[in-house]
């Protein structure tokens, strides 16, 4: 009740932001389903083993997930008066979007190897694919827009939960950036993984068990790393570093492994893709890394006191309503209304 209740009370343009995010889910998860039941009607082994001949959905679950994953991105940072995180939504549509791309060359490809009657199958699913590509380019463009708006009208809460002190603001800013980038991680760590495991794996290879274990060592880095920024914890904070070091010669190391004349077979008809999501992993990674390095320096200088000021009871905007923090870190009476 109080979330749609503070959604009712949202400007214009963040209301817009969160139909638009909703419709492009809705659209692009349409056109996907449309994509895959015509490849499951006319190809047979689409599931019926384990290696490159998943691609398709592969390709699939990605976008899928990245649609529905947008919209959390653009509700949470609405109702948290985060423009940084909405911003965040246009780069990771960028992303999607790049993936979609990738989908439209390569699954041609696939289709032409595996399948006497490819041609046919990718005649008929090209409108989709186009269309799921033109779908995101068009909502990141009108998001672009709207963003600006956005921010002027979230720019009086920022000033309301952390006062005027321009220091203090910055390291807010930098705060909400690394939670931004963190969320980021989750879904690249996490779709690199099982997208390595069904595409490139086999069961039989000693890689694989490690890279499934992957997947919940990516949850509980990115749980310590939430605690330990919201608790200000310096040895939380570096054990973060040093595993997120360690995953970037992970990334380095498979990225090595796929130029490997040795496993040139394994990689034949996805190294495009997986070298790319390799790379969009690695500046992700150099990305958190330089976060989390600047969000401990300014560990104790009043962020987390400042935070916990403006925590209490107010999750959304119209609670932030009732009062502000001023430069000094005291709580004013909010006299707008």
């Amino acid at each position: 009740m109080a979330i749609s209740e503070s959604f009712r009370k949202m400007p214009l343009a963040a209301k817009l932001c969160c139909w638009l995010a909703g419709l492009q889910a809705m659209t692009v998860i349409g056109l996907e389903v449309s994509i895959l039941v015509i490849v499951l009607k006319y190809v047979e082994n689409v599931f019926s083993s384990w290696s490159s001949d998943k691609g398709v959905a592969i390709y699939f679950m990605l976008l899928v997930i990245a649609s529905l994953y947008g919209v959390f991105l653009v509700v949470g940072g609405v109702l948290n008066g985060d423009t940084i995180q909405i911003i965040g939504f246009c780069v990771f549509n960028l992303f999607t979007m790049s993936l979609a791309i990738f989908r439209y060359f390569q699954v041609r490809t696939w289709l032409n190897d595996e399948v006497v009657i490819g041609d046919l199958v990718y005649n008929m699913i090209q409108r989709e694919m186009l269309a799921s590509i033109v779908v995101m380019a068009g909502i990141t463009a009108v998001f672009g827009v709207l963003t600006y708006f956005v921010f002027h009208s979230f720019g009086w809460e920022i000033y309301k939960r952390v006062g005027a002190d321009m220091k203090i603001r910055r390291m807010y800013i930098n705060y909400r950036l690394l939670v931004l980038l963190l969320k980021m991680d989750f879904f690249v760590f996490v779709g690199f993984a099982v997208s390595y495991i069904i595409l490139i794996l086999k069961s039989s290879d000693p890689e694989f068990g490690i890279t499934i274990a992957l997947v919940p060592l990516t949850l509980m880095v990115l749980s310590l790393a939430f605690w330990g920024l919201r608790r200000e914890s310096v040895w939380a904070m570096w054990t973060v570093v040093v595993l997120l070091c360690a995953s970037s010669a992970y990334f380095v190391f498979k990225c090595a492994r796929m130029y490997d004349p040795k496993q040139e077979a394994k990689y034949a008809t996805q190294k495009p893709m997986m070298t790319y999501y390799t790379v969009v992993s690695l500046v992700v990674v150099a990305g958190t890394l330089h976060q989390c390095a600047t969000c401990l320096a300014n560990f104790g200088y009043g962020l987390k006191d400042r935070i916990e000021i403006t925590r209490g009871k107010r999750s959304d905007m119209e609670q932030i309503q009732d009062y502000y923090v001023n430069a000094a870190g005291d709580r004013r009476m909010n006299l707008d209304g």
